[in-house]
C-alpha cells in the first residue's frame, strides 16, 4: 500500500504555493490553481467551476482535470463521453501524456458513447476550443501590460508548478514538478506564452493518472488573485 498522501510534503507544498501567489493577468492560472485547492479540500463543485474558468481561457491541466473528474466521478456522476470530449480539448495541442489519457479513456468507450462524446466536444469547443479561449488568454495578458498590472510579478515568487499522478493500491499519488518562475518575460509576451508552454508539457514533465485527494488544506483562502 502507498503511504497515505494526506501529510505528503510535497502536495502541502503545492498547496501552499498556490495560495501564496498571485496570478494577476493569468486567468488561467488563476483557475488551475483554485480549482486544485478546492479539489484537495473536497470541495468538488468548486473545482468543477474553476478548472471551468481555467479552460475558458485556455488552459490544458484545467481541462485534464475537468475530463478526470468525469472520468472517476468526482462530485459528479461518472460519465464517460463527458470525460472524453474534455480529455479530447486536453489533448488538442499533442501534449504526450494528455494524448495516452485521452486515447485509455476513449478505448473503453462503447460506439454510443463514442457517439455522444463527439457531439459533447463539438458544443465544448464553441466555449472552450483554442480558437476561442487562446485569443480570450492573449486579451488577459495584453490588458495587464497595458494596464501596468506587471508589478504583481513580485507575487508570483514560488513559480508555477505542473503535477505528475500516479496510481498506487490506495488511489493516485501527485508529486509537483516546478518548471519556472513568472517573471520570467515569456509569462507576460503575448507572442511566446503558448509556445513556451506548448514545450514545457511537450517535455514529459507530467505523467497522468488521476486527480488525487489530499486532506483539506490549512489555508483558509482558495487562491489569490
Amino acid at each position: 500500500m502507498a503511504k497515505d498522501s494526506a501529510h505528503d510534503p510535497k502536495v502541502e507544498r503545492v498547496l501552499r504555493a498556490m495560495g501564496d501567489s498571485s496570478t494577476v493577468g493569468h486567468p488561467d492560472l488563476f483557475g488551475r490553481f483554485t480549482g486544485m485547492r478546492c479539489f484537495a479540500s473536497h470541495d468538488y463543485a468548486c473545482a468543477l467551476k474553476y478548472f471551468k474558468y481555467g479552460a475558458y481561457y485556455a488552459d490544458k491541466f484545467s481541462e485534464l482535470a475537468l475530463g478526470l473528474m468525469y472520468a472517476h466521478g468526482n462530485g459528479v456522476v461518472k460519465n464517460p463521453s463527458t470525460a472524453w470530449a474534455w480529455l479530447s480539448l486536453s489533448a488538442s495541442r499533442g501534449y504526450p501524456e494528455f494524448v495516452a489519457t485521452r486515447k485509455r479513456i476513449g478505448a473503453r468507450l462503447t460506439p454510443a458513447q463514442r457517439k455522444a462524446g463527439e457531439v459533447e466536444l463539438a458544443t465544448l469547443e464553441k466555449t472552450y476550443g483554442d480558437k476561442v479561449a487562446m485569443p480570450r488568454m492573449l486579451g488577459a495578458l495584453r490588458l495587464a501590460m497595458m494596464s501596468d498590472l506587471t508589478g504583481s510579478r513580485l507575487g508570483f515568487d514560488q513559480g508555477v508548478f505542473t503535477y505528475s499522478a500516479h496510481h498506487h493500491l490506495n488511489g493516485p499519488q501527485l508529486t509537483p514538478r516546478g518548471f519556472g518562475n513568472l517573471r520570467d518575460r515569456w509569462y507576460w509576451d503575448p507572442k511566446d506564452y503558448f509556445q513556451q508552454r506548448d514545450a514545457q508539457w511537450g517535455a514529459g514533465t507530467v505523467t497522468v493518472g488521476a486527480l488525487q485527494q489530499p486532506a483539506p488544506a490549512h489555508a483558509s483562502s482558495v487562491g489569490k488573485r
